[in-house]
């Protein structure tokens, strides 16, 4: 079975929704954290009808393979399953794997909290990439915007819109691509804004979510 849901950096939120499609019979498979995709299957109907899987999330990067390693042994050794999740990926989730195991990854709600704070920092880290490609962009000025609502003006093609039949259809899709390159030539920093604001968003968000966590300590 696969389900889509999007979450707002809010991984209790998530977790508990994952867990409550598990008490219905399924066990999570697989997810795609960049597609919301989440991939469950049916439960072996031999196993202990009193033991549900429980899954868990955690965020971490890791710079090697070996450090990767090391982690996903850990857990497991605690009896935590790692389902999903790569080295680089950050998002990473693990199933409960017996009954006298903790139903928490985490031994107090400040390492708990940690997960936001090291999302925020992901976002944090890219976002002067952007806000310096803007100010870049946005100093040698912005092209004419107005040139998008008056599309025509992009086909620099002589005579093209007085053409008729498969003349216009071959000049016009010849002109195309690079009437395109002009449009968002020209409205490229407002692709740089929003990006610079979603991740500023997200950062806050995380950051929001850190703090709150940690105050509930």
């Amino acid at each position: 079975m696969v389900k889509h849901k999007l979450f707002n950096i809010n991984i209790d939120k998530e977790e508990a929704w994952i867990n409550q499609v598990i008490s219905q019979g399924y066990r999570l498979k697989q997810v795609k954290t960049t597609t919301g995709r989440y991939e469950f299957e049916e439960t072996d109907s031999t196993e202990p009808q009193d033991f549900l899987p429980n899954v868990r999330i955690d965020f971490r990067t890791f710079k090697n393979q070996e450090d990767f390693a090391d982690y996903l042994t850990l857990f497991e050794d605690c009896g935590w399953r790692h389902i999903s999740g790569t080295k680089s990926g950050g998002t990473q989730y693990f199933e409960k794997m017996r009954p006298d195991c903790g139903d928490e990854i985490f031994s107090d709600h400040c390492s708990k909290a940690e997960r936001y704070k090291k999302i925020a920092n992901v976002w944090l880290e890219i976002l002067p990439c952007y806000i310096v490609l803007l100010i870049v962009f946005s100093s040698v000025g912005f092209d004419d915007i107005q040139q998008i609502t008056s599309w025509k003006e992009l086909y620099y093609t002589p005579g093209l819109w007085e053409m008729t039949g498969s003349r216009f259809i071959g000049a016009f899709l010849f002109e195309t691509p690079f009437a395109l390159g002009r449009a968002f030539g020209g409205i490229y920093p407002l692709f740089l804004l929003v990006i610079v604001l979603c991740y500023a968003y997200f950062a806050l968000n995380a950051l929001y979510w850190y703090y709150k966590e940690k105050k509930s300590s």
